[in-house]
């Protein structure tokens, strides 16, 4: 039996005994003619390091700011429901991946969250409950700020198991209906940045704001699902509230079960 070669190393071709008559690649040598080099793909404007790429490579290599980030932010604010439709039907080049935009979001709400104490500074400073009760919520709300972004990640298969249970159509399957809450998810996470600056702006007590949070994501949730999924009839209106009750209470409940069996090791 043929004993199998290892691939030999092939030493890069060296440039004409004449020279180039252009640039030579700063990679391997190779004589550039065009915007690439044929030879080792690096790009032939390859020039000195100075501090605004550092910069700027470093703010693009992560949020990609200049290739999708802005715009996906923008048409999930004016057109949520249409824009996840064309994600989906196959026009993403202008747009940021949902998991991509998700994580970066949730990383900047996680941060926040846990610095200013979001979820357990503003709920549990009110005493509605007392006792035990009181005791697990001031320990779960902790738990939720300084885990935002795995409390919000955990919903998003039980949101898309209900969307794609009550709206069942053809066209669409459930890694699809994942796609559709992720995006969903994280632009409510932004929204929750935008609304933590009103905690010291606005003149009311600091317990009103997150009920006003929930109101405003609740509202954004349903417009998404109205949007996407066509809503025409009271029917449908209905389905997408039930989808979002249900989501919602599948949400809490698995949140709670991992907290209480789970949050001990994290």
């Amino acid at each position: 039996m043929a004993s199998v070669q290892p691939t030999q190393y092939s030493p890069t071709p060296a440039p004409p005994p004449g020279g180039c008559p252009g640039e030579v690649c700063k990679n391997c040598g190779h004589c550039l003619d065009g915007p690439y080099c044929c030879n080792c793909g690096q790009s032939a404007g390859t020039r000195r390091i100075m501090t605004g790429e550092v910069l700027g490579d470093a703010l693009f290599s992560v949020v990609q700011v200049n290739r999708g980030f802005l715009f996906t932010a923008r048409e999930l604010s004016l057109r949520p429901g249409k824009a996840i439709r064309g994600y989906l039907t196959g026009h993403r080049v202008d747009y940021y991946s949902p998991h991509k935009y998700l994580f970066f979001i949730g990383a900047v709400t996680s941060f926040l969250t846990s610095r200013f104490h979001s979820f357990s500074g503003e709920y549990t400073s009110v005493e509605t409950f007392a006792g035990g009760a009181h005791a697990f919520l001031s320990a779960f709300f902790q738990y939720a700020d300084e885990y935002t972004t795995l409390v919000n990640v955990i919903s998003i298969p039980v949101f898309a198991l209900f969307s794609f249970l009550l709206f069942r159509r053809p066209d669409y399957n459930y890694a699809e209906h994942l796609v559709l809450n992720a995006y969903i998810t994280a632009q409510q996470l932004l929204l929750f940045i935008g609304w933590m600056p009103l905690a010291t702006l606005l003149p009311v007590p600091a317990h009103w704001l997150p009920g006003g949070y929930v109101a405003v994501t609740l509202g954004y949730n349903l417009w998404v699902y109205v949007q996407f999924c066509g809503v025409r009839t009271g029917a449908g209106l209905a389905r997408a509230v039930a989808a979002m009750v249900l989501a919602y209470l599948g949400q809490f409940l698995l949140n709670l079960l991992f907290f209480r069996f789970g949050g001990m090791y994290l």
